[in-house]
């Protein structure tokens, strides 16, 4: 990722081409929010070299298994609901995901995630 606080699309669009960033922007929310892209096969392909480089030091010691919830008040996103967010520690309407990862003496490495609205978690 990018240096900066802000994670948004068009602060970085701003900081990539700072003389283009309506266009920038533009092309941006289109590759995050409309073109389709699949996180197991992302995951995997990241996985492969990673994995074993990570384990070659030393096994892996621990599995974690962590819920995450992202606050967010639109009412097109699948999955949003007033429930507990730990980012806000409150009730409030968020996002859940849940994450697998896996843990050596020395890096951690995500292998699985899902959003709660999937139907593999219901």
């Amino acid at each position: 990722m990018l240096p900066g606080d802000r994670k948004r699309v068009e602060p970085m669009a701003a900081r990539m081409e700072p003389r283009r960033v309506q266009g920038t922007h533009q092309s941006l929310h289109h590759f995050i929010a409309k073109a389709d892209w699949f996180d197991e096969a992302m995951l995997r392909r990241v996985r492969e070299p990673v994995l074993p480089a990570m384990t070659e030091r030393g096994g892996v010691r621990a599995w974690i298994v962590e819920d995450t919830g992202f606050p967010n008040m639109g009412v097109h996103s699948v999955g949003v609901a007033r429930q507990f967010c730990g980012q806000l520690g409150k009730q409030d309407n968020c996002e859940i995901a849940v994450s697998l990862s896996v843990a050596s003496g020395h890096a951690s490495l995500q292998i699985w995630n899902r959003f709660c609205d999937d139907p593999i978690l219901r």
